[in-house]
């Protein structure tokens, strides 16, 4: 037989070239026609045309009825109407074309969950899993479909169905943990989330935020559960929970022995721990605090080591724990490769011990050694800080040298404005005295400078009332009104003003008057506010204050809004 011709084989090749051409452009405007089908109906969906909708979405699944965009919006479409069931018979028949897509079974999973056919729903899920056998998304769904009809119990046996199913008792974990949750069983929660963190490490974050919200009576129960669970994670979870819910001792105490090998694991371990901690700061928590600091130091190397060990000094602290904060320092001024800024935040940190442990003297002493290498700013603010120590030991003398030699160094205008309002206060109140130690001013002015104000208040009054207005007594009753107004006390406000202006001392009378036409134009008391104010202008023509005055009283004549 003779071979085909070159010229016979090339015509063929040209219709089967051109007869595949025409397949795709057929294909390829079947596809076009499809999708403009599916956004035509969706266009009458998000109008709210729900019925002709419906229409349009039917067109498209009688060509393609496995196109899982229309049986979505087809769904979706047909719920509003109250035609759910009509679903059902375009489920089947996409199932018929397509029985892998996950997506075809979950719109009958809902469908049949919410018309109440528990046999029809079964069957789909068991035929659904044995596509994917090793997936939890069918009995997942399944579960869902359910609860979304408050079927709590039938939910958890779909889950545990699952759980069975998949031979794996953590699968499912978070679904069942939320259910628990929801039905106020939180030991079986405890659990559950236990499982889900040891499973994915994401869960961490949930399992806390809702293990929680466990009401304080169950607390124990859940801890108890935590605790006698084997997962690490577990334990992990009941020491953040301990430190989250007021031990925080107990906590970082466990929580220490779950931590890996590995340092870079153990650091980024020990940064999740310190972020429950993160808006506590009692004494405990600091010290806890430093501890986790002191940690993440000893498994890290160059500054990152040094920063932290400040951070756990300033800590340790702040926590009342001195001989630790001493210890930390100690490596960290012992560290030559430290860099300079971590050297002076360690210098200012020791003298804060110093003080706190009441060496005074050994911290202005360390003050003088260092203060060389500080920047104004950390000089000025270590001075005060040390003033402050003098106060609280009653060495009233010492303490106004460095409070004046620092506002000479500063001007009046360093630093923040809260710096220079507590730099002029304490100078203000130390200047007018004679005597050069008064005990019961100095625990006064710490106890103010901790924020116990309503006992510091108490302390200073009695101070105020031994003392000649001339001699600190009326400074010291402006302080009081002004801390009462502070504290939202009005009417003990006015009552310290009015001490504190009836003296006449020239240096206090006219900020008292001042203070108290404030308040009393905020009462609403314009006549009286005017009748203040006119008297300091009058009396104390030549105070700083005048112009301030002068604003004031036209603004209680009305003349002038209020800024």
């Amino acid at each position: 037989m003779p071979a085909p011709s070159r010229e016979r084989f090339s015509v063929r090749l040209v219709v089967l070239i051109a007869a595949s051409m025409l397949a795709t452009a057929i294909t390829a405007s079947s596809v076009d026609a499809q999708r403009l089908g599916v956004a035509r109906a969706f266009d009458l969906e998000r109008r709210g045309s729900y019925a002709d909708a419906v229409i349009a979405y039917g067109k498209v699944l009688a060509d393609n009825p496995d196109d899982v965009t229309a049986l979505l919006g087809m769904e979706r479409s047909l719920t509003p109407l109250g035609r759910i069931p009509e679903i059902l018979p375009l489920v089947r028949n996409a199932l018929v074309q397509d029985s892998t897509t996950g997506a075809i079974y979950a719109i009958g999973v809902r469908t049949w969950a919410q018309l109440d056919q528990p046999d029809s729903l079964e069957a789909l899920v068991v035929r659904w899993a044995a596509q994917h056998p090793d997936e939890e998304t069918p009995y997942r769904e399944w579960g869902r479909a359910l609860l979304r009809g408050q079927r709590r119990d039938a939910a958890w046996e779909a889950y545990l169905r699952g759980r069975s199913a998949l031979g794996d008792p953590s699968a499912l974990a978070a679904e069942m943990a939320l259910l628990a949750t929801s039905e106020n069983d939180h030991v079986a929660a405890a659990r559950e989330w236990a499982l889900a963190a040891h499973r994915l490490p994401g869960y961490r974050a949930s399992a806390l935020n809702s293990l929680g919200q466990t009401p304080e009576d169950e607390r124990e129960a859940v801890l108890r559960q935590l605790h006698q669970d084997t997962l690490i994670v577990a334990r992990r979870l009941e020491a953040e929970l301990r430190a989250h819910w007021g031990d925080p001792v107990a906590g970082y105490a466990l929580f220490v022995t779950t931590l890996p090998d590995d340092p870079v694991q153990a650091i980024q371990t020990i940064r999740q721990f310190l972020e429950q901690l993160r808006s506590q700061r009692s004494p405990a928590v600091r010290r806890v605090q430093g501890m986790a600091y002191e940690s993440i130091a000893d498994r890290s190397t160059g500054p990152q080591a040094s920063r932290m060990r400040l951070e756990s000094a300033r800590a340790y602290a702040e926590g009342g724990d001195q001989e630790s904060a001493r210890r930390m320092l100690a490596r960290l001024a012992g560290d030559p490769r430290a860099p300079a800024d971590l050297v002076a935040g360690a210098t200012a940190t020791l003298i804060d011990v110093l003080v706190a442990e009441g060496s005074v003297e050994d911290a202005e002493r360390r003050l003088e050694e260092f203060e060389a290498g500080l920047s104004g700013e950390e000089r000025l603010a270590l001075r005060r800080t040390v003033a402050w120590g003098w106060v609280h030991q009653g060495d009233l003398d010492r303490a106004g040298r460095l409070v004046a030699s620092d506002s000479q160094g500063a001007g009046p205008y360093a630093g923040t404005r809260e710096e220079a309002v507590a730099r002029t206060t304490l100078l203000a109140l130390l200047q007018p005295i004679e005597a050069d130690t008064l005990q019961a001013l100095g625990e006064g002015l710490m106890i103010l400078h901790r924020g116990d104000t309503l006992t510091a208040m108490a302390q200073l009054a009695g101070v105020a009332e031994s003392l000649p207005d001339a001699g600190g007594g009326a400074e010291l009753y402006l302080l009081i009104g002004k801390t009462a107004l502070a504290n939202g006390d009005a009417s003990q406000g006015e009552e310290w003003l009015r001490k504190a202006a009836a003296g006449g001392t020239p240096a206090t009378a006219p900020a008292a008057e001042l203070e108290l036409g404030r308040l009393l134009l905020r009462l609403g008391r314009r006549q009286e506010a005017v009748d203040t104010l006119e008297h300091m202008i009058l009396s104390y023509g030549g105070s700083a204050l005048v112009p301030q005055a002068r604003r004031l009283l036209d603004q209680a004549r009305g003349g002038v809004p209020s800024i």
